[in-house]
């Protein structure tokens, strides 16, 4: 009676780990897709969406952030699933290049000047993870009092719920 007991407990257990392994597998698998099409619910068009500039490697938001430097809020296109961002600098000026991390590497936005603005446009893969930016900003002596060169990293994190 024993053995049969301890066998049908056996059986069980086997049952169940082999259960939560195969559930495990199933998520393993499909968690990959659903953060890859983090805006695909999000239809083909052109939306207004916000965003905060943190400063780099923080939860607090840059100089960059605030309205003497970004317009707001930024353009979301959304075209064939695939999103692209438009976000617009004031000091055109200063603003000396603007690159996005796409794949483990800095590239340069496409850039569009308008007045006393420039607006880059960049794809993101992701609206609901930080995007590492860096931002190249040389402002002349006689503005700043002193010659001011530096490049700063930044993360752009985008506001889905505003769209």
């Amino acid at each position: 009676m024993n053995m049969m007991i301890n066998t049908v407990e056996k059986f069980s257990l086997k049952k169940v780990i082999t259960m939560v392994m195969m559930v495990a597998l199933v998520f393993a698998v499909l968690a990959p897709l659903s953060a890859k099409s983090a805006h695909a619910a999000i239809p083909d068009g052109t939306y207004g969406i916000d965003y905060t500039v943190y400063a780099d490697g923080t939860n607090n938001a840059s100089y960059m952030d605030n309205g003497e430097y970004s317009v707001k809020p930024a353009t979301l296109i959304v075209k064939n699933g695939v999103a692209k961002v438009k976000v617009t600098l004031k000091h055109k000026d200063w603003i000396k290049s603007f690159k996005t991390q796409q794949n483990g590497t800095y590239v340069e936005a496409i850039t569009t000047t308008s007045g006393d603005t420039k607006t880059f446009e960049f794809p993101v893969s992701n609206l609901s993870t930080k995007l590492n930016a860096q931002i190249h900003v040389v402002v002349p002596a006689s503005v700043a009092g002193v010659a001011y060169d530096h490049t700063y990293t930044v993360q752009y994190l985008f506001d889905e719920d505003s769209v």
